[in-house]
């Protein structure tokens, strides 16, 4: 069948041998239809020899061109010429006496055949038609499930390439291997003839290139060191973007020595990349003119950022092994200081169980260290001890700041009791406790010193009181009973004797005075040497008077308050605490300029605490209390010597133009 285009169709007709044809036979056809009108001697046998009809021969022979249009053309032409057949006969069917039988006929005989032929050709040429699209279709499938497979296969050996290769990445092979294998699997797998390997200098910002297959020895010296976006090489290490290049590669924007060297005609470049930076690039080119499929592109692309991994895990394993030698050097110092320090060092458990200790420590405890391991060390401490070190471990563990070092008492095994200044830190493993390390240094002489020294301060102070005691009654007894008797007699002759001449009288007079005066500077001395009413009354009533004779002295108002319920302590405690407050107020009184002082005394069911503060000028706190020593405030000395001699403790809280708080505290 021929098939004419829609543009030319009747055009084409015309220059078409079948249809030249069709139209002859057509015309024939008719020619014998109207035989008899025209006489035409040499058609009429026709009839004769087939032993039919004319009217049926004429139907016979018109499905002939019929047929023949539909086997020659499509349906539409073969509808015209049925059209043109009808045409041909309606001159007879009208202007010649026709019957209806012969019309019928005629219908029957030529157009319903025609259609029915058209119709089943169409179905025909349709189902023909569906059939060789499915067939192309099918076709088209078959060549689709073909490149799929193929490209699926090609997918598959890269990513096997690719995974093989990660596999390799991750086992830690030195970074040369890598490359190796980098280069020969892209040389392999992608079909290039050479693959270059460029790792960027930090410092000189250069490229070095670090290995390369597919050119010799002297080339690679040649192109072995590049500027940083120089060439396409330089340009991806600059810029991190890919680069595919083909043809000559003259263009000197892209074009490297690496390209002119080697005389590559196609070459493409991909950065080294990892954790957002560029430490190089990878670059593989043919000699040939070629187009680098996307599939190429991005499986280059993992490659480099395979590579990029392999240099950075590298490093990182560089790295990691120079930490390891250093932990280790440090672990052996620390090893070494451990167990030759001269301080007791040991590494305890939460739960108190000795894990770890050194040689110092062995010896302070007078255990093996093998039988120190293993030991709580509950074992060696008191239940007073054992409080004050729960309390240090809780808040290191609740991350509380800690008073260090503090005063620990341990037990030997020998039973020799020791004191140890303790520093403690807390131990964590993955960022969880695990136990506490201490550093231990043996105090017991200097204890057993500053305990005799104590001891003998106390004597001292104790001697120096009962001396006061002493002093105190001697001139009250004494020297304030013979200057009365003296006064009595002085007073007696002045007042009987009218023989004294008045200047002499006023001279006697005035030495009664001088007298009388004496006797109340020593009545004063006596009650400062020990105040009668400290010992008669106790604390309280004699810091009353305490309060009385300082504003006595001095323009200050003082108030004194009192909570708790009243108690006497020991005559001793009682004396001290009498000197601390009354070095207080006398210091208030030289160098505080202050207008008022409040002395509180609290009665606790522990302890007893009384607090001397005033709203004086205050001064500058130094970091201990026994730098006020030295700089010469030897008043705070004693006052710090008598609270630990009575077993309790001295604060002093000042600020400058904030005044002074001294808060003294002893056990109740």
């Amino acid at each position: 069948m021929f098939r004419l285009k829609k543009d030319n169709y009747y055009v084409q007709l015309l220059y078409n041998l079948h249809f030249w044809s069709i139209a002859t036979i057509i015309l024939l056809i008719t020619a014998y239809y109207y035989s008899e009108q025209i006489r035409n001697s040499n058609l009429v046998p026709l009839q004769f020899y087939l032993n039919l009809t004319s009217n049926s021969i004429n139907h016979i022979l018109y499905l002939v061109p019929i047929v023949y249009t539909i086997i020659a053309f499509n349906t539409r032409t073969a509808v015209v010429v049925l059209l043109s057949i009808i045409a041909t006969l309606l001159p007879k069917w009208i202007f010649i006496s026709v019957s209806i039988e012969e019309l019928l006929l005629a219908f029957f005989a030529i157009v319903v055949p025609s259609v029915v032929m058209l119709v089943w050709i169409g179905l025909y040429r349709k189902h023909k038609e569906k059939l060789r699209l499915s067939m192309a279709d099918l076709e088209s499938a078959q060549q689709l499930i073909k490149s799929k497979q193929e490209t699926v296969v090609e997918q598959e050996r890269w990513i096997t390439t690719v995974t093989a290769f990660s596999e390799m990445v991750n086992q830690y092979l030195s970074v040369d291997k890598v490359f190796n294998i980098a280069l020969n699997m892209v040389k392999e797998v992608m079909k290039v003839e050479v693959v270059l390997l460029f790792i960027l200098d930090e410092y000189s910002k250069n490229l070095q290139m670090t290995a390369f297959e597919g050119i010799n020895q002297e080339l690679a010296a040649k192109i072995s060191n590049i500027k940083l976006g120089q060439g396409i090489c330089g340009r991806v290490a600059e810029t991190g973007q890919t680069i595919v290049a083909g043809g000559s590669l003259t263009d000197s924007d892209i074009a490297d020595p690496s390209s002119k060297e080697a005389e590559l005609k196609a070459q493409i470049s991909v950065p080294l990349r990892t954790r957002g930076r560029i430490l190089g690039s990878l670059c593989a080119g043919t000699k040939v003119e070629r187009q680098f499929s996307h599939e190429e592109v991005r499986m280059l692309t993992v490659i480099g950022n395979l590579v990029g991994i392999a240099i950075e895990n590298s490093r990182l394993n560089e790295e990691r092994e120079a930490a390891t030698n250093k932990l280790k050097i440090s672990e052996n110092r620390y090893r070494q200081l451990f167990e030759n320090a001269h301080d007791a060092i040991w590494v305890q458990d939460l739960s108190g169980i000795i894990v770890r200790a050194n040689k110092a420590a062995s010896k302070l405890f007078g255990h093996p260290i093998s039988e120190l391991i293993g030991k709580n060390v509950t074992d060696f401490i008191s239940p007073v001890g054992q409080d004050l070190s729960s309390e240090v471990q809780a808040k290191l563990l609740q991350g509380q700041p800690v008073d260090q070092p503090f005063t620990q008492k341990l037990v030997r095994k020998d039973g020799a009791e020791i004191f140890l200044t303790l520093s403690t830190n807390l131990i964590l493993s993955n960022n969880q406790p695990e136990g506490f390390q201490f550093i231990a240094r043996d105090r017991t002489k200097e204890v057993r010193m500053q305990e005799n020294q104590d001891f003998y301060l106390e004597q001292i102070t104790k001697a120096q009181e009962e001396e006061r005691l002493r002093i105190s009654q001697n001139l009250h007894d004494n020297a304030a009973q013979n200057l009365i008797g003296v006064l009595h007699q002085l007073e007696n002759i002045c007042l009987t004797d009218d023989s004294i001449p008045d200047p002499r009288l006023n001279s006697l007079w005035s030495c009664y005075g001088r007298l009388n005066s004496t006797l109340q500077e020593i009545r004063q001395i006596s009650r400062d040497l020990r105040p009668s009413i400290l010992d008669h009354l106790g604390f309280l009533a004699s810091v009353d008077w305490l309060i009385d004779q300082f504003k006595a002295n001095y323009d200050i108002e003082v108030s004194l308050s009192v909570s708790g319920r009243n108690r006497r302590f020991s005559q001793e405690i009682e004396i001290n605490l009498f000197r601390i407050v009354q070095e207080a107020l006398r210091n208030i009184g030289k160098h505080a300029e202050a207008t008022k002082v409040d002395i509180a005394v609290d009665f606790k069911e522990e302890e007893t605490t009384v607090a001397v503060s005033d709203n004086g000028k205050g001064f500058e706190m130094p970091s201990s209390l026994g730098e006020l020593s030295r700089q010469g405030k030897l008043g705070v000395d004693g006052m710090m010597t008598r609270a630990r001699l009575i077993g309790g403790r001295l604060d002093i809280k000042s600020e400058p133009g904030k005044g002074t708080t001294l808060i003294v505290s002893i056990p109740a």
